[in-house]
């Protein structure tokens, strides 16, 4: 009997527990059925928070738009929202059968139509008439700077075309003079032949240039830079003197122009020296005892002590006077 009873109350037992575990697993269940219902309230929750945070930005950005188109329309027409409701709502004069989208519509309409008229009206600039006026003196002057500025120009051109016509008949006269100077001077310096000068663009005489050809007697034509040292110098000597004979000086200073020459062609220059010298006092240095012949004073430097320098003249024509006054 108590074997019989032993095992009924193990048999009730394991059926309490069985109930409760199962009674556990509904509970447990029903918990975790709870915690994903939080976990989906938590998650909404988050949600609707974001999306109220996206709110109250949006807010915030559409009152600093408002607040900006307030400002613009204060500063633009000076007038606030209101009123310039209020006035577009008092032209509209809509009827009772419009309803809101028509009067929206036609308030749009409007707006679109002033739009328009202010782009063609353009900005209204308040200092245009100040600006013009200053603009009108700025333009008369330099107007006048310009008019000043042709009728300088012309004058220029004037003078200009005056000096080149000038310049051109002086230049052809001297030009025609030096060369019938060259044919006298020429052939006194080398007992014949002829020198010319020759300008390379005739037909352009302020800006061509001049060669010097020479005929030496015996030779060929040619140019001055293909002679000989003394034949160049007799030339230049020529052509120098040609230029000096047609408008004689005052004064005529030489240094050691006869250097180059041999004794023959000495004295042939110191016998164009005589010609020059009616007209003109010559002063030349030379080392030439044949020059120093042809001179009526002698103007000499020695150094009779190192270093001291002694000046020694000789007048030649009072010499010869003297010695004329004594012969008689």
């Amino acid at each position: 009997m108590k074997g019989q009873f032993t095992s009924f109350a193990f048999k009730d037992l394991e059926q309490t527990i069985e109930s409760n575990e199962s009674d556990y697993r509904q509970i447990d269940e029903r918990l975790q059925e709870m915690d994903n219902q939080v976990s989906d309230i938590r998650n909404l929750r988050e949600e609707t928070l974001q999306k109220i945070r996206l709110m109250e930005v949006e807010l915030s950005q559409y009152r600093v738009k408002q607040e900006n188109i307030v400002q613009r329309l204060s500063e633009r027409y000076a007038r606030s929202p209101a009123d310039l409701r209020k006035e577009f709502v008092d032209d509209a004069e809509p009827s009772d059968a419009e309803g809101p989208e028509e009067r929206e519509q036609a308030l749009e309409e409007q707006l679109a139509d002033h739009r328009r008229k202010l782009e063609r009206i353009g900005d209204v600039n308040l200092g245009a008439i100040k600006e013009y006026e200053d603009l009108k003196t700025r333009f008369e002057f330099l107007n006048e700077q310009r008019q000043d500025l042709f009728t300088a120009m012309e004058d220029l051109q004037k003078v200009i075309r005056k000096i080149n016509r000038i310049t051109r008949e002086r230049f052809l006269t001297t030009f025609e003079q030096v060369n019938e100077k060259l044919q006298e001077i020429f052939p006194r310096l080398f007992e014949g032949g002829s020198a010319k000068l020759v300008l390379t663009e005739p037909d352009n005489p302020l800006e061509t240039g001049v060669e010097y050809m020479i005929h030496p007697p015996g030779k060929k034509l040619t140019r001055m830079s293909l002679l000989s040292g003394g034949e160049k110098a007799l030339s230049a000597i020529a052509f120098i003197f040609s230029i000096f004979m047609i408008r004689p000086t005052s004064f005529c200073l030489m240094d050691e122009i006869d250097a180059p020459l041999d004794e023959a062609n000495v004295f042939r220059f110191n016998d164009l020296l005589k010609v020059i010298g009616e007209k003109s006092q010559i002063i030349m240095v030379t080392h030439n005892k044949r020059s120093m012949e042809f001179a009526d004073t002698l103007f000499g430097v020695t150094m009779e002590k190192k270093g001291v320098s002694k000046v020694v003249s000789v007048d030649l024509t009072r010499s010869d006077a003297e010695s004329i006054a004594a012969r008689n």
